[in-house]
């Protein structure tokens, strides 16, 4: 083991949404040391910086960690691919760049488990100090931040016609869901800037990269956290075959993400106490809920054939080429879109207390067949209809004692009736919005699932059959104040000083969004809480 020789004050594991924040807040203080580590490699490749190209780059093992779960049993056993950012911007680097804060009920709902300091208003001024939001009111969205939020650049002509569909459904329109209400339909609001990702290490790593007391590792996986005396000391890393000790003064932020960061408490002892051991570690620390709670997203689709032109053709053959060099040269045209061109909130039924659905509206579509989801061919729209709020939980375990093992990953997505029950009401709902008179003069036939399909339980089979993730994983080092609860609400691991989560990982429950911008606002609201406490 060799040992850098060096004493940092602040060494971040995971250059992902949250880390690339942690590292330019934290560097801002020129007093103080800043390591941030990167088990991945550089961002600097089109498959990252085109939008459009994010197909290339997840489920790219240069850029993804490339997780497969162990089989649902909840959706014949189905075997999923959980992504997760293996490089600078992390899967922030990797994602569909739509920007969702969630509802007020979200964090109001955190702060309400005695998590105090997390309510919507406690967090709010952490949301408005990440963006520069070219939407919405300055009262609600910040102006002055880092982080570039737009609108898309191209927009395809079905995208208006949703918005007129959803208002045949009773949906208002809303001018900006991260505003003071989530509900009805909107225009998507992407992480991009002239019409390229903009990722958590574009917008918080890029603008501070020279300064002299950050210093950025890539290809530097963390093995293990170093233990003394109740106090985390430092890391062990792999980097090129070569283990190295780093040490630190004051904190070690673990920011490797949902599947990443209990694998690495796990590795170093602190867990589940008969699991560990199954695995020959030593239990420095037994906590049982370290890799449980987690929660994520399912994802239905209701897809159509339509008889205008949509992505599918203007992203094959010799079109593609046209569309690059268009974007290339204007950062315009198809190139720069991610999936939605729409985007709604709504309740599955009247009497639901918060808007417990998402749809998104996309002027592509995909196939299904034993694979899972493939690519169609022909012009087609399609639906995403997401439940916004799991109660299904899973767990994260160790595979072995091995660093370089893939996680456990046990997750079944429909063993809670109501989160299909939800699933089922956001399919009605996509399928009233396309055979609407709105869309009435495009659409050909719904292929997925079907118009045969029509009861409860022919849509259940349906969405068990063809559902998939979402890719917004939280919960697995829980926040929360009573004993079991991995962190505290200031992010510190329980049992352990000068160790604290700062990823989607805290999330004690999930949120009506996708998990990008929170993260980041976790992050930025670490940030002030690890200054002022250093003070």
């Amino acid at each position: 083991m060799h040992d850098d020789g060096a004493i940092w004050d602040y060494i971040i594991v995971g250059a992902g949404s949250a880390g690339c924040v942690l590292a330019n807040r934290l560097s801002a203080d020129k007093n103080v040391r800043v390591l941030l580590l990167e088990a991945g490699g550089s961002d600097r490749s089109p498959y990252i910086q085109i939008p459009a190209a994010l197909i290339k780059a997840v489920g790219n093992p240069q850029f993804d960690w490339c997780h497969t779960a162990e089989p649902d049993g909840s959706r014949f056993d189905k075997v999923d691919l959980w992504p997760a950012g293996k490089t600078l911007g992390g899967s922030s680097s990797i994602n569909g760049m739509l920007f969702v804060r969630g509802a007020r009920t979200d964090f109001d709902g955190w702060a309400a488990l005695g998590n105090n300091g997390w309510s919507y208003d406690d967090v709010l001024p952490h949301f408005k100090s990440l963006e520069r939001s070219e939407v919405g009111d300055p009262a609600m969205r910040g102006k002055a931040g880092p982080l570039h939020v737009s609108r898309l650049r191209t927009t395809h002509p079905l995208a208006a016609v949703f918005m007129r569909a959803a208002a045949e459904c009773g949906l208002a329109h809303n001018p900006d869901y991260n505003g003071i209400d989530q509900a009805g339909a909107s225009p998507p609001q992407v992480t991009q800037l002239r019409g390229r990702r903009m990722s958590s290490a574009r917008a918080f790593l890029d603008p501070v990269r020279s300064r002299s007391n950050l210093h950025i590792t890539t290809h530097a996986q963390v093995t293990k956290l170093v233990l003394e005396q109740g106090r985390c000391v430092g890391v062990e890393v792999n980097s090129g075959g070569r283990a190295i000790r780093h040490k630190v003064r004051r904190e070690v932020l673990l920011a490797a993400g949902t599947l990443g960061s209990p694998k690495i408490l796990m590795l170093s002892g602190i867990g589940p106490g008969r699991d560990l051991q199954a695995h020959g570690i030593t239990t420095l620390l037994d906590s049982a809920e370290v890799g449980a709670n987690l929660r994520e997203h399912a994802n239905s689709l209701v897809c159509a054939d339509v008889n205008v032109p949509t992505y599918n053709a203007e992203m094959a053959s010799y079109r593609l080429a046209l569309h690059l060099a268009n974007w290339l040269v204007f950062r315009r045209g198809p190139a720069t879109s991610p999936y939605p061109h729409g985007v709604a909130f709504v309740r599955s039924r009247p009497e639901e207390p918060q808007l417990d659905l998402q749809l998104l509206f996309g002027p592509f579509a995909f196939g299904f067949d034993e694979r899972g989801i493939v690519p169609y061919a022909k012009p087609a729209v399609s639906l995403v209809i997401n439940a916004c709020r799991p109660n299904a939980k899973g767990r994260v375990r160790l595979r072995s004692a091995d660093p370089a093992a893939a996680p456990v990953i046990e997750h079944r997505m429909f063993t809670d009736s109501e989160d299909l029950r939800r699933q089922v009401a956001g399919g009605r709902l996509a399928r009233q919005m396309l055979q609407s008179a709105a869309f009435r003069p495009y659409l050909l036939r719904e292929f997925l699932p079907g118009n045969g399909v029509e009861t409860d339980a022919d849509w259940e089979q349906a969405i068990r059959r063809t559902s998939f993730l979402g890719y917004h994983p939280i919960g697995t080092c829980r926040m929360g104040v009573d004993d079991q609860a991995v962190v505290t609400p200031e992010l510190i691991v329980r049992g352990v000083a000068g160790l604290r989560v700062v990823d989607a990982s805290i999330m004690p429950t999930h949120i009506a969004a996708n998990t990008n911008a929170a993260t980041m606002m976790i992050a930025e609201k670490a940030a002030a809480m690890i200054r002022r406490d250093a003070q």
